[in-house]
């Protein structure tokens, strides 16, 4: 367990099948204590990957280890689904906590460079936006710190945005978190990335 102000790196490289048109966007990985396997939304209780089954009508033949972690890489390759978060690294103020609220940012993923660089992508969902360290919030402050104009409409989820890269327009949909403190929200969550996901 990382110590309380010890800088935390992300322990997942971004993933980029090459025919991807949508990337996926969260914060930071809870705790290693938590997680099921080495892969994106690994914690024990967030439902991004049930979502994604439902979605999909994909049944998991594992749900722990390696061979879950490569299950779950081959659904997002079929279906054309990046995967990355917006912190490369932070601090946990409070060491046994796995809240956003409570990571401080030591260095941003490099996002706009990463779309420069994978030009399929036309739509980016953001899976969290409750305060100042959330994906919805640190994603638009990266753009702006890059001097990228964008436009979003300020409201509940799904809150809709979009910019223009090297004159490639980008749709941005901020949805309900996949955090297990969201499972009442299940249904709604469900079907806003049902909408937003590639068909």
């Amino acid at each position: 367990m990382p110590l309380e102000n010890e800088i935390e790196t992300h322990a997942f490289p971004p993933f980029f099948p090459p025919k991807a048109s949508t990337l996926v966007l969260g914060t930071f990985p809870t705790h290693g204590r938590n997680w099921k396997f080495n892969f994106y939304y690994p914690g024990r209780s967030n439902f991004f990957w049930r979502i994604l089954g439902d979605v999909y009508g994909h049944t998991y033949q594992h749900n722990t280890g390696d061979a879950a972690a490569e299950e779950r890489k081959q659904l997002c390759i079929k279906h054309g689904i990046a995967l990355s978060d917006t912190v490369l690294s932070c601090k946990r103020i409070v060491a046994t906590s796995s809240k956003d609220s409570d990571l401080e940012i030591c260095e941003m993923m490099p996002l706009v460079d990463m779309l420069r660089e994978h030009k399929n992508i036309d739509t980016v969902i953001l899976t969290s936006s409750s305060g100042e360290v959330s994906a919805h919030h640190l994603f638009y402050k990266h753009l702006a710190q890059q001097h990228i104009p964008y436009l979003v409409a300020e409201t509940k989820p799904p809150i809709h945005g979009n910019f223009t890269l090297d004159g490639r327009l980008i749709n941005v949909y901020t949805l309900y978190s996949p955090s297990g403190i969201n499972i009442g929200r299940y249904s709604i969550a469900l079907e806003m990335f049902r909408k937003y996901l590639p068909k």
